[in-house]
């Protein structure tokens, strides 16, 4: 399996369930196109300012990506950070 690694750090919309504490994301919109999320395989929580940004590795098997998305608990925004191809 080759990976192509891009950045991309921008604004992404996405629907997630919020319960106990916990983030489940459903999919996500970016450059016009929805990506739907199989499997969250990793999740950090990282200091930023005042407050936590928690990032997720998620697996998009339909658009064969893997994603780096960030969610900022502060403003409420999430962020794609970077994605692989898997080819």
């Amino acid at each position: 399996m080759y990976y192509e690694q891009k950045k991309a750090m921008e604004p992404v919309e996405v629907i997630a369930h919020f319960h106990n504490l916990e983030i489940d994301i459903i999919k996500f919109k970016w450059n016009n196109s929805v990506f739907k999320v199989d499997q969250i395989t990793n999740k950090w929580k990282i200091p930023d300012g005042m407050g936590f940004r928690t990032h997720f590795i998620v697996l998009c098997k339909d658009s064969e990506m893997i994603c780096e998305l960030s969610f900022n608990h502060t403003d409420m925004k999430w962020e794609i950070i970077q994605y692989d191809v898997l080819n």
